[in-house]
């Protein structure tokens, strides 16, 4: 894809993060937010990440709400989103309401989950967290979407191109 600006929301301990830095062109801007501390559960470290992530000069860690940072970023300057901040259903409608339009026009958005496996996982359950089966449903007629595994399970979605 060669892109030029990734974006990824739910950083933890940085794994698909290093895959992004590492494997994207030297002049892609890489922009990755988490909400640290405020998470209830398994939160990511600030300082740690920030040391980890230093010495890649294209990427920028910061704290970020993928709820409210959608009005950051211009419509279509995002080539790579990449989704795992505990997804379920809202995570996907979200996305498909506020984060679509910010993709580029060959631009992909990849999330953590969307098997059925995964919305039986126990959290999802113990937290009455929306499905993402049926979110995934009510916007597969406006997007390519795509999921792969049954667990953990990935989903791309890609804005349909115009004919």
């Amino acid at each position: 894809m060669k892109p030029t600006k990734c974006v990824e929301f739910g950083i933890l301990d940085g794994y698909s993060l290093r895959a992004l830095a590492e494997h994207s062109p030297a002049n892609c801007n890489i922009e990755a937010y988490d909400i640290f501390e405020e998470f209830p559960g398994n939160a990511a470290d600030y300082n740690n990440v920030s040391d980890k992530f230093k010495q890649y000069e294209n990427v920028s860690i910061k704290r970020g709400d993928f709820y409210q940072s959608h009005k950051d970023f211009e419509d279509g300057s995002i080539d790579i989103l990449h989704i795992d901040i505990a997804n379920n259903g809202d995570t996907y409608k979200h996305v498909a309401k506020e984060y679509m339009k910010k993709l580029s026009k060959q631009g992909i958005c990849i999330l953590e989950g969307g098997s059925e496996a995964r919305d039986d996982v126990y959290w999802m359950k113990e937290y009455n967290k929306p499905r993402i089966i049926p979110a995934l449903k009510s916007i597969n007629k406006e997007y390519h979407v795509y999921t792969i595994d049954e667990e953990p399970s990935m989903t791309f979605i890609m804005n349909k191109q115009e004919k």
